[in-house]
């Protein structure tokens, strides 16, 4: 039988992202060991990618310090895009989405735009309309209102987008979405 380490309460959120990055890397280490699924083992690069960019982002670290956020995420998107489950790979490209455009790859091939766009096919070919909520809130807020936003919007507006947020979050009572959601809105301009 496995046990697990006694852990303590974290004291702070990059803590609480060191401490989700030591449990994903032991079970990643039991899935390898085990001949575990592919989705199994993509879905622990991901809580890794996933952890190490929110460290990272709390901690506010310069963009070379990305790289371990960067090989967890591209090991996961190419396990998630071979084990065959999209929903989980709309999830994947909403984190590199997020950490491209930290790393200025905004537009283009290979960028967040691009990532962005291909959850947006998926989700919307499932349905899936809680991931086209979360992509509308991600377009307008990595590309709408940051404040390195591109001279041009790549899609019609950051309104649109929280527009469509607001009502999918109402149709389909997706209210975790609701504070963010109004938080975007009032950053809006």
């Amino acid at each position: 039988m496995l046990s697990l380490p006694n852990v303590s309460q974290p004291s702070s959120l990059p803590e609480s992202c060191r401490a989700v990055s030591g449990r994903a890397k032991q079970t990643l280490q039991l899935a390898e060991e085990c001949n575990m699924s592919l989705l199994t083992i993509a879905l622990d690069h991901l809580t890794l990618g996933r952890a190490a960019l929110y460290e990272a982002v709390l901690e506010g670290r310069a963009l070379d310090q990305l790289d371990p956020c960067c090989e967890s995420l591209e090991h996961a998107l190419d396990g998630l895009r071979r084990a065959g489950p999209h929903e989980y790979l709309a999830l994947g490209l909403l984190v590199r989405a997020w950490l491209r455009c930290l790393t200025g790859a905004r537009t283009g091939n290979d960028s967040a735009q691009s990532d962005l766009d291909e959850a947006f096919e998926i989700a919307e070919r499932g349905p899936m309309p809680l991931f086209l909520t979360d992509i509308h809130l991600h377009r307008a807020r990595l590309f709408g209102l940051s404040k390195d936003r591109p001279a041009s919007y790549p899609w019609t507006s950051p309104q649109v987008d929280l527009a469509e947020a607001r009502r999918l979050i109402e149709k389909h009572g997706y209210w975790r979405r609701k504070e963010e959601l109004e938080d975007a809105e009032a950053a809006a301009p």
